[in-house]
């Protein structure tokens, strides 16, 4: 990483303290505090999940917890993938799962709340994180973690520029509590007479209405896999599904079969910590495959009782304190299990009014995509700001507008490093910037294209120029292992950890976006498997040799002059294929046709039988000829 040359890199446990003063309950009978757990702090955004005004009595502490003042950053160790990172406003009590650490005089609160939650930050820490169901993160391995330090003035300069970035999340918050609001206000008006100071009106058992239920699969999950699986996290406090954060299995035919997830299904997390535990979300069909994780479970319903109706009901004020009453505590999680859930009493109000919410949520739901969805777009540009902030790319010209402030700002800073015996270093350029490295790889009649391409393909195409150099070989993205050690390289983890963990389906959607655009080659190689002796073609991508700088003009340049005569039209086509689906109906080894676009991206999914399975491609190439009405060496098919 090359830093400006006011920079310098310094360690977070040379700038960060933390508090280690305890509070113990034996001794605090008689006091309140304000409590901050790790289960109340949102991951990602650090935004608490409840009120501020609410404490703890002392005689309600179980165990000794760490007292922190505000001002005072508070870091989850545990599981730090989940990114809890909260700067404080009032002095309390938090748990020992979290860490109240406290700036040195070098070091601004707020960028380093900044800073804590990058992925710079997050992302290593995952890595370093011990522990197999718990991981935690030592605080040895926090402190060696490095850190770029600006001077005082640059640092609130950047947190400045970044606070106007981030009322896109504030905005997004906006959106969420206005549903939410919407959603109670509606299910009150709906049904709150049958809430009354003598108890419910027509009261039953949610497990008389429950036509089945299914826990989800525990099966190993990673970057790959046949099937996304939801986990506990991927529904929100409020009861919606966060589809942001996936992670991917390969099933049995049999786990893919039994949780199966159809419109209105209701997905229940069983197990969490005793505040989350009970959360509930509607499915909704989205694109791709899923499935969901064991400490989920999944639960139709009976006609007498619509899932929007119960779903609101779980996620209410009264559903809420139900759940949280049903819950078993198991050390640090707690249980609410399918037949517990069934024994907790609801209303039940006529199905027609039932149906009049369900369509209100349905609407509301519409709405809420289509906001949110909006914001999203946003939400990328704001994490490239916020990366490129924190390495003083935003700041350069204010830098260049006040350099004897930060002449005068950078010694006072470095004086109280070295008085602190803090270890740094000088900010370098010990690697050129991503523009000088692509420069040396891409023609020159090509070079406005890197304007154009976003910094995660950028950074792809830099990181996979490198690799290909390094191992001397193509890129088989099509064999797993390969594609795996690829993901897995140093070279690939360095560029891309400034963007998060596990980026397999996107690295290999920017690979073909870069080869659709000339930047690197898409070919088809033969690989023999070294068991059966089989030999495949499998795609594969490498870096472009000099004599093919001008390829895709040539071939277009062919292309047009073979359009001058009729009878020697040549038909290109992309297509996408299917051989799950082949295979679970029996035709193992053949394949059905997903899609069909031709140069354009024009759509010809017209000229195949999608129903058809296919053995090969030089099938389907006779039955797109045959649509055609032309010879089957007309048609050129590129599987993508």
């Amino acid at each position: 990483m090359s830093l400006p040359e006011s920079w310098v890199e310094a360690r977070l446990g040379d700038v960060l303290s933390r508090v280690d003063t305890k509070v113990d309950p034996q001794i605090s009978q008689t006091n309140s505090h304000f409590y901050i757990g790790l289960e109340h702090i949102e991951s990602h955004t650090g935004r608490l999940l409840r009120d501020a005004e609410e404490v703890t009595e002392g005689s309600d502490i179980l165990s000794i917890k760490t007292a922190f003042n505000a001002g005072d950053i508070l870091y989850g160790k545990l599981r730090p993938n989940l990114n809890k990172v909260h700067l404080t406003t009032q002095e309390g009590i938090c748990s020992t799962d979290i860490w109240a650490l406290r700036t040195d005089e070098v070091l601004q609160p707020n960028f380093a709340l900044r800073y804590l939650r990058s992925p710079a930050v997050y992302v290593r820490a995952t890595q370093l994180a011990a522990g197999a169901n718990l991981p935690r993160l030592s605080a040895d391995a926090f402190d060696r973690l490095p850190v770029p330090l600006p001077t005082l003035p640059e640092q609130q300069r950047i947190v400045d520029v970044l606070g106007q970035a981030e009322a896109v999340e504030k905005a997004k918050k906006s959106v969420s509590d206005q549903v939410d609001h919407l959603i109670r206000t509606a299910y009150w008006e709906h049904f709150g007479a049958w809430f009354t100071a003598d108890g419910l009106v027509d009261p039953v058992r949610i497990g008389d209405y429950v036509a089945n239920s299914q826990y989800g699969v525990s099966e190993a999950m990673g970057e790959t896999g046949t099937h996304a699986v939801l986990r506990m996290n991927s529904i929100t406090t409020s009861g919606w599904l966060d589809l942001t954060d996936l992670k991917y299995a390969s099933l049995s035919k049999k786990d893919i079969s039994s949780t199966e997830l159809r419109d209105g299904d209701l997905l229940f997390n069983r197990t969490n910590s005793k505040e989350l535990v009970g959360k509930c979300a509607l499915w909704r069909p989205v694109t791709g495959t899923y499935s969901f994780a064991s400490y989920l479970v999944r639960f139709r319903l009976k006609p007498e009782m619509l899932p929007e109706y119960l779903w609101a009901t779980l996620n209410s004020a009264y559903g809420k304190y139900r759940l949280l009453n049903s819950a078993k505590q198991a050390v640090s999680m707690a249980n609410v299990s399918p037949t517990g859930l069934g024994r907790i009493t609801v209303p039940l109000p006529p199905l027609l009014l039932q149906e009049a919410f369900a369509k209100f949520v349905r609407e509301i739901e519409l709405l809420r995509a289509q906001m949110l969805s909006k914001l999203e777009l946003y939400s990328e540009l704001q994490e490239i700001i916020t990366q490129r902030a924190l390495i003083g790319e935003l700041t350069a010209e204010w830098r260049a507008l006040h350099t004897d402030e930060i002449v005068e700002a950078g010694k006072v800073r470095d004086a109280l490093l070295r008085k602190h015996g803090a270890k740094v270093s000088q900010s370098s350029a010990a690697k050129p910037s991503l523009t000088k490295q692509a420069d040396l790889i891409v023609p020159p009649a090509r070079h406005r294209l890197l304007a154009d391409l976003s910094e995660f393909q950028r950074q792809v195409l830099t990181a996979f120029i490198e690799y290909c150099q390094q191992s001397g070989q193509p890129l088989f993205v099509e064999d797993p292992e390969a594609f795996s050690r690829f993901c897995d390289d140093s070279i690939i983890a360095e560029r891309l950890q400034a963007f998060g963990q596990f980026h397999g389906n996107r690295i290999r959607r920017s690979l073909s976006q870069l080869a659709a655009l000339g930047l690197v080659a898409k070919i088809t190689l033969p690989k023999q498997d070294p068991d059966s002796g089989k030999c495949d073609y499998l795609k594969a991508f490498r870096p472009l040799r000099p004599e093919e700088f001008t390829r895709m003009v040539d071939v277009q340049t062919l292309r047009k002059a073979s359009l001058a005569d009729a009878d020697q039209q040549h038909y290109y086509f992309e297509v996408q294929l299917d051989y799950e689906t082949s295979e679970h109906a029996g035709a193992t080894g053949m394949f059905q046709v997903m899609t069909v676009v031709d140069e354009e991206d024009k759509d010809f999914i017209h000229l195949v039988d999608q129903g058809q399975h296919y053995a090969s491609l030089d099938d389907l190439k006779e039955d797109i000829a045959r649509s055609l009405k032309v010879e089957v060496w007309q048609v050129d098919l590129e599987v993508v």
